[in-house]
């Protein structure tokens, strides 16, 4: 009478088939997971380039369809290292308008702040004068909207059509009349490209024609860049 063995594995060829799948698995989830990573930040990077964008076209559109007569200040106060000043335009439509109570707002300002990573925001701040105001330029905050925020640096310039000189301040006591165009660099913390927009300024003085009005180079490379005043 013959005996029958029957067929089987050991317990080295299972525990080396469990480890192949096992490597398997783990290759296929690290594909998986690195397509998913590459969709997301594509998906941020997507959606950081909208908003800078929106913002830039938002800007554009509101500086140069600003009336004659309003009241422009560039201020040159320092927030801390790498972030510069506000803007205060009094007069004309108001930007960033999103219900109707806003939109009452008689002045509106720019502010870089200290953000909560201490790295700096840009906000808008919509203002109206209070019933009894102390000073001239006494206002009080219907609202504030951050604009760009995790800024690294963040810093403003505004050319002078007649002394064709880009300033870091403006002074509506010393000029009366808006600057011809005003420069915005920044820079995001956690991206390493520099960002840098100039908008024209429409004021009374601007002529249609006149070689003024054309903006000035903003060469990157800052070949035979604008000479620098305060």
């Amino acid at each position: 009478m013959s005996l029958r063995h029957r067929a089987g594995f050991t317990l080295l060829e299972v525990i080396a088939g469990m480890a192949l799948i096992m490597f398997v698995i783990g290759g296929v989830y690290g594909i998986a997971n690195g397509a998913i990573s590459l969709g997301t930040s594509m998906n941020v990077a997507r959606i950081a380039e909208t908003r800078l964008t929106n913002f830039s076209s938002v800007w554009r559109d509101y500086f140069e369809n600003l009336p004659p007569g309003i009241r422009f200040t560039g201020g040159a106060d320092k927030v801390a290292r790498g972030g510069r000043g506000s803007l205060l335009i009094e007069g004309g439509d108001i930007p960033f308008a999103w219900t109707p109570a806003v939109r009452l707002a008689e002045a509106v300002e720019f502010s870089v702040v200290r953000g909560a990573n201490r790295d700096f925001d840009l906000v808008v701040r919509h203002l109206k004068r209070p019933e009894r105001p102390i000073s001239p330029d006494d206002y009080k905050v219907l609202a504030q909207l951050p604009l760009l925020q995790g800024l690294k640096s963040i810093s403003w310039g505004y050319f002078d059509a007649t002394e064709k000189k880009w300033f870091n301040s403006w002074d509506p006591k010393k000029r009366p009349t808006p600057p011809l165009f005003m420069r915005m660099k920044f820079q995001f913390t956690e991206d390493p490209r520099e960002h840098e927009f100039v908008f024209w300024i429409a004021n009374d003085l601007a002529v249609v024609g006149d070689p003024a009005a054309a903006p000035p180079a903003a060469d990157p490379a800052n070949v035979n860049p604008p000479p620098q005043g305060n």
